[in-house]
């Protein structure tokens, strides 16, 4: 997105992509510049270390998929159907492998010098109840004290997001306070995108808006002109 927002190619260098990153973030008139998901660089721990390091580059919000999201249905579904005394136990060890994951995950950002990451779960239904799914985010809240790292979770399709035990969280079903949020659907057009925005007017104190991961097939006008619309460089009709 960052290099369709320039109007060039994504470059196939470690430089180059942080030059891109940071310039299409702010060229999309974005508050943050993200790091890099493992299949758009081919090293993106050496990127992010890049934007961290850039003199007078935007701050840095680190990505890290949350244990319950939908890759974690997926590898549920390859195992195949579970079935009889063990089915519990395959969920709890996917679910363990996942939250493991995660926090891999957030300690190598934490060791790139990224301060703020968001924990992102996009997930339809929950393979588990709240107290597991709660207890799967723990070992993240805890790394990211021990690591001084503010974490922000933003959710697609849970039902209670407060539960998980975040002090910032951003999601369809409601907000922490002074936080709002923009859905994947917003983008898919302008005339979505203007009722999202007269939705986030209609509320108070709303200091920051984040919206849900978006990929390259997203408009790049859309997403500057709802950056646009929030900071107040754009007028609402």
């Amino acid at each position: 997105m960052c290099a369709d927002a320039l109007g060039r190619a994504w470059p196939a260098d470690v430089d180059g992509q942080v030059r891109c990153i940071d310039e299409g973030s702010r060229t999309l008139g974005l508050a943050f510049c993200c790091v890099p998901a493992s299949g758009e660089a081919a090293d993106p721990g050496s990127v992010t270390a890049g934007l961290v390091a850039t003199p007078g580059a935007l701050p840095v919000l680190g990505v890290v998929p949350g244990p319950l999201s939908d890759e974690l249905l997926s590898r549920i579904h390859r195992r195949g159907e579970l079935a009889g005394s063990s089915a519990i136990q395959d969920v709890q060890e996917l679910l363990d492998d996942a939250s493991d994951a995660a926090v891999d995950r957030l300690r190598a950002l934490g060791a790139s010098g990224v301060r703020r990451i968001a924990v992102v779960e996009d997930t339809i239904a929950p393979p588990v109840g709240d107290a597991a799914a709660a207890e799967s985010h723990r070992p993240l809240l805890n790394a990211a004290a021990h690591l001084r790292i503010d974490l922000v979770l933003v959710a697609s399709g849970l039902d209670d997001v407060a539960s998980l035990g975040y002090g910032d969280w951003a999601s369809g079903r409601g907000c922490s306070p002074g936080l709002g949020f923009l859905p994947k659907e917003a983008f898919e057009s302008r005339s979505q995108l203007e009722r999202c925005l007269d939705r986030l007017a209609d509320g108070s104190g709303t200091a920051e808006v984040i919206s849900a991961p978006l990929d390259h097939a997203v408009s790049t006008d859309l997403v500057r002109h709802a950056a646009r619309v929030l900071s107040g460089e754009d007028a609402r009709p």
